[in-house]
């Protein structure tokens, strides 16, 4: 072969060299498609090219917390935290709530058996922390990080209830028989003791480190207030009036409402726990309940119309001045904002139908499907929070709302079946 030709040859053939070198540069390291199972093909050697992001069915949703406590050194495994979420789908006999700066806790008691249960807002997991015999435990009262309570027991027969004081104490595990099954092991056990009988109503102030308890003394409602234990009772007032309802929702504020009837006037008193002075705020006033600011500067009051419905008001102290809120539901349904003080969340009826009230709702006569709403009661304004109904699995007609410290979480109970929620307002869009 003349050598003209020859370098022809070899010049085509390294030209068909380098476009084939390029063409597999370009396969290999570009062409990174979903395959049908939702893997990415990585190039050679698994190598994604210039930090390209693999596409499937691995990305990690925005709203999603991860499960905490796994020590594995993959990507550690994601979970979907409910905006809505049941905690308790047993009975439940009251629960208390706890924040930190990373995670909010959750305690109740069950009411069949008293065991004690936890859950975190960062985990989908509950776990049993005691499974000590407390049984028929229907409402209590917990203490500031949550390590005691004060519960009603419904007793046998006719007797009523009984109140006592519970704290939750790590289980002695050196005691334990080695004979001991390791699945009846919980972390604390429940130590405690009977309050004093004929327990009227009680409340736990505002830091939870103390009580204060109305009790039936030879048909005369007296009242005390003590350390949260029920120790060092202090007695701060006498009245004649037995059918009372309490809560504490400042420092220097009790406030005790009569038992609301529809046909009787009620009446909500301030009661300064250090002097036992009492001050009439609202009243008489058909039905009414209450519920009062964190600050004790406002009222949502709730109280039968004269022609048998149902009006909702709020009431400011300073100035004397009612306000209607722009929605209709009982004060036993609302809880007050504990960080922003001026917002008080409402579990709304879709429909109120006839009836008297409160007293056909607390009988349960009737029952509501409820939406969360919103109100600042200083500006007036009203925000749907969400529609429970869209996102439950049943019914809620909510009652016992309780909000965390910095206002994230609200919790309640379903009237109907005693179950237990919480609802995350941070994260809720409707």
């Amino acid at each position: 072969m003349p050598s003209n030709k020859k370098n022809v040859f070899l010049i085509v053939l390294l030209v068909i060299a380098l476009v084939g070198a390029g063409f597999a540069y370009w396969y290999f390291m570009f062409n990174t498609t979903p395959t049908s199972t939702g893997t990415v093909n990585s190039g050679i050697f698994g190598f994604q090219p210039f930090g390209r992001t693999p596409t499937g069915n691995n990305t990690v949703p925005q709203n999603n917390t991860v499960e905490p406590g796994s020590n594995s050194s993959s990507t550690p495994a994601v979970v979907v935290i409910p905006t809505l979420r049941l905690l308790s789908n047993a009975p439940v006999g009251g629960y208390g709530a706890s924040t930190t700066p990373n995670k909010t806790v959750v305690r109740w008691i069950d009411r069949g058996r008293g065991n004690v249960s936890e859950i975190s807002s960062n985990t989908l997991n509950t776990t049993l922390i005691s499974n000590t015999l407390v049984p028929r435990s229907y409402t209590s009262v917990w203490n500031k990080n949550l390590t005691s309570f004060i519960s009603s027991l419904l007793e046998d027969g006719t007797r009523g209830a009984t109140t006592l004081y519970a704290s939750l104490q790590s289980r002695p595990k050196s005691t334990l028989s080695s004979t001991t099954p390791s699945n009846t092991l919980t972390p604390y056990e429940l130590k405690g003791r009977p309050l004093p009988e004929n327990m009227i109503t009680y409340a736990a102030s505002p830091r939870k480190d103390s009580l204060f308890m109305l009790i039936n003394e030879n048909n005369t409602g007296v009242g005390y207030v003590s350390t949260f234990d029920g120790a060092g009772l202090t007695r701060i007032f006498d009245t004649p009036s037995t059918q009372l309802t309490a809560e504490w929702p400042e420092e220097n504020t009790i406030a005790i409402t009569t038992k609301p009837t529809f046909d009787q006037g009620g009446f909500l008193y301030f009661v300064n726990p250090k002097t036992g002075v009492w001050k009439k705020v609202l009243g008489p006033v058909n039905g009414l309940s209450t519920r009062v600011s964190r600050d004790a500067k406002y009222i949502l009051a709730s109280f039968s119309s004269s022609t048998g419905g149902l009006v909702t008001s709020f009431y400011t102290i300073g100035s004397g001045t009612t306000s209607d809120p722009s929605i209709q539901t009982l004060a036993e349904k609302c809880v007050w904002g504990n960080f922003y003080k001026q917002m008080v969340y409402c579990a709304v009826p879709t429909q109120i139908p006839s009836a008297l009230y409160p007293d056909d709702w607390n009988k349960g006569k009737i029952s509501f499907s409820d939406k969360i709403w919103q109100v600042n009661v200083l500006t007036g304004e009203v925000t749907l929070i969400t529609s429970l109904a869209d996102k439950a699995d049943r019914i809620i007609d909510a009652t016992n709302l309780q909000i965390d410290d910095r206002d994230d979480f609200l919790f309640f109970m379903n009237k109907t079946d005693l179950s237990l929620w919480s609802l995350d307002l941070v994260a809720n869009t409707n």
